[in-house]
């Protein structure tokens, strides 16, 4: 005997359906939620990650600290997701210009930046400035990615921030002045890039070394 199925009872039964995500209005299937967009990186603070006083060697004061404005860095930086930054400059004291030793921490956040990609890049852009010879230095305690180079001067020709086209992420400077040896160590993690410079008499790979640790304990 053929049993009745009430119409009533169907329409409850596609609504229950419907209401549990098995099937959407079409028949189909059910997309998946669409994941909420992470709140923009401008709201983390990066105060917190900048080198204090105690995390620098006797003599050193500060000089500068701020906020970098999005017209300071370059397209292709904004296009890697570059969101915001801050720059700290401590120097020594000396009887001249020359005598200065001058430390330099840019910190950046990326928006869901891959820093296994991003530092090599930024590291790839260094070398690209003339009248520098490049090397290699052991890497500190920063984690994977990381990348320590040590820039000596070769000659004293004015030289651009880039060649052959390559665009510096960092878009630190725009100067074409004569160029100036340094130490660097180039870090990241999460989502923070952080670039920390010696240049001057007293630029030392065991300083830059204690600074770029210290800098990266700060992360965790």
């Amino acid at each position: 005997m053929q049993r009745y199925v009430s119409p009533v009872l169907c329409l409850i039964t596609c609504c229950i359906l419907l209401s549990a995500g098995c099937i959407s209005p079409s028949g189909t299937q059910a997309e998946a939620p669409v994941t909420a967009t992470p709140a923009p990186a401008e709201n983390i603070s990066l105060a917190p990650y900048v080198l204090v006083p105690a995390d620098l060697p006797a003599g050193f004061a500060e000089q500068s600290t701020r906020y970098k404005s999005a017209d300071e860095v370059s397209a292709t930086a904004k296009d890697l997701g570059w969101q915001e930054g801050y720059v700290t400059t401590w120097a020594s004291a000396g009887n001249g210009t020359s005598d200065v030793t001058t430390i330099t921490q840019t910190i950046t956040i990326y928006n869901d930046q891959n820093m296994s990609t991003l530092v090599p890049l930024v590291a790839a852009g260094e070398h690209q400035q003339q009248g520098l010879v490049f090397s290699n230095l052991p890497q500190p305690a920063t984690g994977p990615d990381t990348r320590a180079i040590s820039a000596v001067v070769v000659n004293t020709t004015p030289a651009a921030a880039t060649s052959g086209g390559f665009v510096t992420i960092q878009n630190e400077s725009t100067s074409t002045a004569a160029a100036q040896g340094y130490i660097e160590v180039i870090f990241g993690k999460g989502q923070i890039l952080d670039v920390i410079r010696m240049t001057g008499p007293g630029a030392q790979y065991n300083t830059m070394k204690a600074l770029a640790e210290s800098a990266y304990a700060k992360l965790d």
